[in-house]
């Protein structure tokens, strides 16, 4: 994989490579301060994003961009996603968060990880993290975000990125396979081909999500950033799915829109 674009110090034009060595994850304890719920990621991704941007002095890895402010290509920059262990989830507060990057982390962005010790923002937000290990998806056993199976759940709401398509009398747009074409199921099966997964073989709707003990909706999770850049949510709604492949697939799995800030998250199902 080679990408054009720049890291910090004003390398303009050079040729960024996944090196296959480099840790591609850094997975982080939440061990004190006040952490919001999970309802609340998309918040709390987004003030360590800046954190991990000013840290690694802005470092495509984490913007996102080259040095000319153009998008990377392929999604290769940096996902946040903030879990819920259910053995901890007493009200459903985060208690981790991960980071991972298909670019991988060289020693700028290693830097910037390793010193990141707290997050603070409006609302008294405070978050203490300890950094638990730097390395692989596949180093991370236990952890489902990042697992191999064959069958996943939504764990943070799905948000499409297209409407669903009706003619100018209303009647809904099929494709050949009966899906109504731009519906959210639509759209997760377009976004999972593009992301490299291939088509599973079944997927179920599922309401929301268990936290603290209960299911909890999908309207329930903030779904728009305070800083919105790029791609926006079509309808603003979320949605959730159960979805099984005919093999197993590495994750983390997360698509739609606000994906790199946690958004459309999928955990690996067990039992």
């Amino acid at each position: 994989m080679q990408i054009e674009g720049s890291g910090a110090g004003g390398d303009r034009g050079k040729t960024f490579k996944a090196v296959p060595e480099q840790p591609s994850v850094a997975r982080f304890n939440v061990c004190g301060g006040q952490p919001p719920k999970l309802t609340s990621a998309l918040f709390l991704a987004e003030r360590m994003h800046l954190a991990l941007v000013n840290l690694s002095d802005g470092s495509c890895v984490f913007t996102g961009c080259d040095s000319s402010h153009r998008p990377l290509q392929g999604h290769v920059h940096a996902y946040i996603f903030c879990e819920c262990d259910p053995e901890r989830d007493g009200r459903g507060e985060i208690t981790n968060i991960t980071v991972y990057a298909r670019l991988g982390f060289g020693p700028q962005e290693k830097a910037a990880l390793e010193s990141l010790g707290r997050i603070w923002g409006p609302g008294e937000l405070e978050v203490d993290l300890a950094l638990q290990k730097l390395g692989r998806p596949e180093d991370f056993r236990g952890c489902a975000l990042l697992g191999k199976s064959r069958s996943w759940v939504s764990r943070t709401p799905f948000l499409s990125t297209r409407h669903a398509k009706r003619t100018r009398a209303g009647v809904p747009k099929y494709d050949d396979s009966g899906l109504q074409k731009g519906s959210p199921e639509h759209d997760l099966l377009r976004l999972l081909g593009e992301a490299g997964f291939p088509r599973p073989l079944k997927v179920e709707p599922v309401e929301g999500t268990m936290l603290g003990g209960r299911e909890v909706p999908w309207h329930a999770f903030l779904r728009r950033r305070e800083r919105r850049a790029g791609k926006q949510a079509a309808d603003g709604a979320g949605y959730g799915f159960r979805i099984e492949f005919a093999e197993a697939v590495q994750g983390p799995v997360a698509v739609g829109a606000e994906s790199h800030f946690g958004m459309g998250g999928f955990v690996e199902l067990w039992g």
